[in-house]
């Protein structure tokens, strides 16, 4: 069963990282773009052309016309002050600094810090009084918060484009919040249920194959009543939803179950530890970005991430990763707490921010900024915790290959 788990925890790693990179590494020449843009619109003045409705008469000449472009830097500087490159960065330039995009970045760390800080204010008084408890019942309402905002921003895209099929599936809406209940009750709910019940997994499992089977024969059914001359298009909009609704529920709600299962094995130190490395990593990415970023790491993915910042969030997570995790076990400490933090700290830094890139590609793909505006600054609840929720099963199966429980209780 452990190398079965290790091994799908590898292939969900490879097909992650693999659909960043193929997507970052596609060709983008905006000068070239410009040129054939050019090209296809020069009119040879021997043939006629139409000026201002107006024929003119064939001058034996020829002009190249190019007609003017489009130029959207305005209106895409007003929605992110930080979205405009220099122009010698767009045409493939060697990057240089510009002062103002510091500026700009100065700027907004400085509105993302104050609700930043309040928010782990919040959440370090309440798990004081709540315990593990009360951070289970977070983990519920943060799964159902990033599963909301996952399918908002694919709703909200396809409604721009008019793309109105997907209504004559009136049920669509609940469908969609019946898989959620589904894969919850396959995974959080089955976790909960069978530590503080008398449930069985068996009999969960049961369940839960009883509400897939019940969307199955819903979804069909409702799909052999649709009754248009656009039959096809309706069932395509129908299945890129379903798709849609799926991979959301696979990799927020899937992965983010792990640390319920964490929190009941092995307490409440080992998910506030690597959530803690996912901070820091996130913040000092930020931070070495703004002050010694001049190379783009995926700049199609996400323009605003440096090499450098990669680099120095890495070494900075390291570099704390011991001390802290020290702190936090207190008396626990053994000769295998450098080890555990070691390890931890690499896969934060080197694995995790790759959710973030998935999550900007899903952003681009449908036109969003963010996916919520809960938190000031800083956008949805998927915004927050893309990261966290890659860092989750790794760090359960780790603990449960390579940990020793008998050292240390569940309440540590």
């Amino acid at each position: 069963m452990r190398a079965a788990s290790w091994s799908l925890l590898l292939l969900q790693l490879a097909g992650l990282i693999a659909t960043c990179f193929s997507s970052s590494f596609k060709r983008t020449d905006f000068s070239g773009r410009a040129s054939r843009a050019s090209r296809h619109c020069r009119i040879d003045r021997r043939v006629s052309t139409i000026r201002g409705g107006q024929q003119l008469p064939d001058d034996g000449g020829a002009e190249a016309i190019t007609p003017p472009i489009e130029d959207t830097s305005v209106q895409n500087f007003a929605q992110d002050p930080t979205s405009i490159q220099p122009v010698a960065e767009q045409n493939g330039s060697p990057p240089i600094s510009s002062d103002w995009s510091k500026n700009a970045k100065i700027s907004n760390f400085k509105e993302r810090a104050p609700p930043a800080l309040l928010m782990l204010s919040a959440t370090y008084l309440f798990l004081r009084f709540s315990g593990e408890k009360g951070l289970i019942g977070l983990i519920l309402v943060m799964q159902t918060a990033m599963y909301s905002e996952a399918v908002s921003v694919v709703d909200g895209h396809n409604t721009k484009k008019g793309l109105g099929s997907i209504d004559k599936i009136a049920s669509f809406p609940f469908q969609k919040w019946w898989w959620f209940a589904t894969v919850l009750a396959t995974t959080s709910i089955r976790s909960i249920v069978t530590k503080y019940t008398s449930l069985s997994n068996e009999k969960m499992s049961f369940v839960a194959f009883g509400m897939s089977a019940i969307g199955l024969v819903w979804a069909v059914v409702q799909l052999a009543m649709v009754n248009s001359i656009s039959t096809e298009e309706t069932y395509r909009n129908f299945l890129e939803k379903v798709a849609c609704c799926h991979f959301s529920l696979l990799f927020l709600v899937g992965q983010s179950s792990f640390w319920i299962k964490t929190v009941q094995e092995y307490g409440l130190i080992w998910v506030l530890f690597p959530a803690f490395l996912v901070i820091v990593n996130d913040t000092m990415a930020y931070i070495f970005g703004v002050l010694l970023g001049k190379h783009k790491l995926i700049p199609r993915l996400s323009p605003k991430k440096t090499v450098e910042g990669f680099v120095g969030a890495g070494l900075s997570t390291l570099a704390v990763a011991v001390p802290l995790l020290k702190r936090m076990l207190g008396d626990s400490v053994t000769s295998d707490t450098p080890r555990h933090a070691i390890i931890l700290a690499l896969y934060v830094s080197l694995v995790s921010p790759f959710g973030g890139f998935l999550a900007s590609a899903v952003k681009r793909a449908h036109g969003a900024k963010d996916f919520g505006r809960l938190i000031p600054g800083h956008g949805g609840v998927v915004d927050r915790f893309d990261c966290q929720v890659v860092t989750a099963p790794f760090v359960y199966l780790y603990l449960k290959n390579f940990f020793d429980v008998g050292r240390f209780s569940a309440s540590d």
